[in-house]
């Protein structure tokens, strides 16, 4: 069993086989299979979740399907697994509760395949960049139904849309980058939110436009807390059995944030027990709070969990949340309102900022960051997922140089005393 859990692949393996039977015991029939279908047809613009559109077991099991093709694709390229893997994937699953399915991801993935081969580079290469990208499904899935009478047309251009958005996603997000210095761990979110904005502005002038969903679920706390406190307990399991050393796992946990973004080539086994810890944290303060948990704020909690790997602790996270609480007492927010309460758990992306400037810069970055992210969606036409990597693109961008003037400051004035 030792060797089994040392790859990443087999862990979030065992993951999607405990999705599988979460979503047969939620739904034992043949419904499980209608909901499915249903969520394929879904034309997946913010918002649609899929526990309204298909039902909860039928969420479970996209979420488990479209998983297992972005695993199955990792390991027949032989990708190499690492930090940047653990959270992609675990992106994969929680989006999948909220407009990613097995058929809209696959144009993407192609795109940026042939991407590698025109650049005469190993898939390997970019191969993460292709999960990443799957953000804009939505612009896939959505083109289909452009023209009702052109349902041949819109088959192939939305496929089209799909390989233009794969290909030239890689080269956009290394570029990106540069602009947040990797302080907002949802590079990608940026990209596709800079690359949503200009589809839909040119989509526009030809008097296309798309009409923002409104689908929320309800009535699921306490299925969908059972889900993830076991996923939580399991990778806590994954990480204690790997490690072996309680004592020092626990250490370990309250160093994370003394460390680059890149965990798990430092700490090993150890992510796992972060990741779970921030699974039950996360919903333990959604029940409190009493928050609606959606398929969408079930996706951005496993998106915590996944980058538990790769830049987010407790310490940070917490500090993130404490801002989107202020800013909603200070204006006419609600934190209970759904856009409010996925923001809540989405600005942990921003992670890096409290991490490395303290803990009260992390609450004026999730002030900043939930006014962005409620506004943000309809200039990028819904149909980029990660919505809140955009706007923490926005407030990395609006922020950094802020704060590194302040510190520059602060670090001359005590150079002066010194002296």
């Amino acid at each position: 069993m030792y060797n089994c859990f040392k790859s990443i692949h087999n862990v979030y393996f065992i993951t999607i086989l405990i999705l599988l039977a979460g979503a047969v015991i939620l739904e034992p029939s043949l419904s499980l299979f209608e909901g499915f279908v249903a969520i394929l047809h879904a034309p997946d613009i913010l918002v649609t979740d899929y526990v309204l559109v298909g039902g909860l077991g039928s969420a479970i099991l996209n979420s488990a399907l479209t998983s297992m093709v972005a695993l199955s694709m990792l390991i027949f390229f032989k990708h190499e697994a690492k930090s940047a893997t653990i959270s992609n994937l675990w992106l994969i699953m929680g989006f999948a509760f909220f407009g990613k399915n097995p058929l809209n991801m696959l144009p993407i993935f192609f795109g940026g395949w042939l991407y590698a081969k025109f650049m005469k580079q190993d898939f390997n290469m970019n191969i993460l960049t292709c999960l990443v990208a799957a953000s804009l499904s939505p612009a896939v899935t959505q083109k289909v139904f452009i023209a009702p009478n052109l349902e041949t047309f819109n088959i192939v251009f939305s496929i089209a849309m799909g390989i233009f958005i794969g290909f030239i996603f890689d080269p956009m997000a290394k570029n990106i980058f540069k602009a947040h210095d990797g302080f907002n761990l949802y590079n990608g979110g940026f990209t596709a939110g800079m690359l949503a904005i200009i589809i839909t502005s040119v989509f526009s002038s030809y008097n296309i436009t798309y009409q923002m969903n409104d689908q929320w679920s309800s009535g699921n706390n306490f299925a969908i807390s059972v889900l993830v406190y076991t996923i939580s307990a399991w990778l806590i399991f994954v990480g204690l059995y790997m490690h072996r050393d309680v004592r020092n796992a626990l250490t370990c946990l309250f160093s994370l944030r003394d460390h680059h973004n890149d965990y798990y080539p430092v700490h090993g086994y150890v992510v796992y027990v972060n990741m779970g810890v921030l699974g039950i944290f996360c919903t333990t303060v959604a029940l409190v709070l009493g928050m609606e948990i959606n398929g969408l704020v079930l996706g951005a909690i496993l998106s915590v969990m996944g980058f538990g790997a790769n830049g987010k602790q407790i310490y940070s996270v917490s500090s993130l949340m404490a801002g989107v609480a202020v800013a909603t007492l200070l204006s006419p927010l609600e934190l209970l309102d759904p856009g409010v309460s996925v923001a809540f758990f989405f600005v942990a992306c921003l992670s890096p900022i409290p991490a490395k400037f303290g803990w009260h810069w992390g609450v004026v970055a999730g002030a900043v960051h939930v006014h962005l992210a409620t506004s943000l969606a309809v200039p990028s036409g819904g149909i980029n997922l990660y919505n809140n990597g955009v706007a923490a693109g926005f407030a990395t961008v609006l922020l950094l140089p802020i704060i590194r003037a302040i510190h520059a400051r602060k670090e001359l004035s005590q150079h002066k005393v010194a002296k």
